[in-house]
């Protein structure tokens, strides 16, 4: 099975720390995907500083095809990240998406066409593509915390369709499940905090808890839960089994800062 995130990527400056990860959901659902055994690929912009570097390098390290990923004069997307000293209470301070915003080529829609299933979400701002997308491939397309009025025209194009919704009660998971089924979506994955998660395959519904754990830092959990689940039930293995083993995998990257490793020291000023 062939997958490719399209859309974002962001460098997390860990402002405390004076260290930044590589990130965003798009490259995060790749890098996990290839971690899955999958062949995984990657297109989106970066830009030339340190940030975007950070970026490419790592994706490299990861092994994922970057045949379509351009680069850009200017600078790369990133999120600064305050942290306290035992690495909880975390908090956003500047955010820019420098110049990782485009759009699909034609190219682009043919390259994607081989592959099994695209990854890509709200943040990637690519929405008016799915459903050309959907006509060559199948998506997944993570949804986050946006409302359900917004995900209403973009269900029907989508496979596989992640919420966060880390407050939600009993109802509120209940309406996010019909909204889904009823567009015809074929797994859905709702994220719930440190609560665990609600999956839904065909039918089948499933809450799973989280895994207890002594995290390090919680940033990208979700998106590790959420590849993690998609590649093995997308590739046969039952509901139950994939959502345990997933719940375990993001528990693993809790352990860990940033979104899947791939340190690097910055050695310049960065603005709070």
């Amino acid at each position: 099975m062939r997958v490719c995130g399209v859309g974002d990527n962001v460098v997390d400056r860990y402002f405390n720390q004076k260290l930044m990860f590589p990130g965003g959901n798009a490259v995060n659902f790749a890098v996990h995907a290839q971690r899955s055994g999958l062949q995984a690929a990657y297109i989106g912009v970066i830009g030339t500083d340190p940030e975007g570097d950070l970026i490419r390098s790592s994706l490299q390290a990861e092994g994922l095809e970057l045949t379509r990923l351009r680069v850009v004069e200017g600078p790369n997307a990133f999120a600064t990240v305050h942290m306290d000293d035992d690495g909880n209470n975390r908090k956003w301070g500047l955010c820019e998406k420098g110049v990782s915003v485009f759009q699909l080529d034609s190219p682009d829609l043919d390259y994607l066409a081989a592959f099994d299933l695209v990854h890509t979400g709200e943040t990637s701002l690519l929405d008016r593509h799915l459903p050309e997308l959907r006509e060559r491939v199948a998506i997944s397309f993570d949804f986050s915390d946006r409302n359900l009025e917004y995900a209403a025209g973009l269900l029907p194009h989508v496979k596989a369709a992640a919420f966060s919704r880390a407050n939600a009660d009993d109802d509120e998971v209940a309406c996010v499940l019909e909204a889904a089924q009823s567009a015809g979506v074929e797994l859905v994955t709702i994220t719930q905090g440190a609560r665990g998660a609600t999956v839904c395959h065909k039918g089948e519904i499933l809450f799973v808890p989280a895994v207890p754990i002594n995290a390090v830092d919680t940033l990208g959990a979700g998106d590790a839960f959420v590849s993690r689940l998609v590649c093995r039930v997308l590739t046969g293995v039952p509901l139950a089994e994939a959502a345990y083993e997933a719940a375990g995998y993001s528990a693993l990257i809790c352990t860990m800062r940033g979104g899947f490793g791939h340190a690097r020291l910055i050695t310049r000023d960065i603005p709070s």
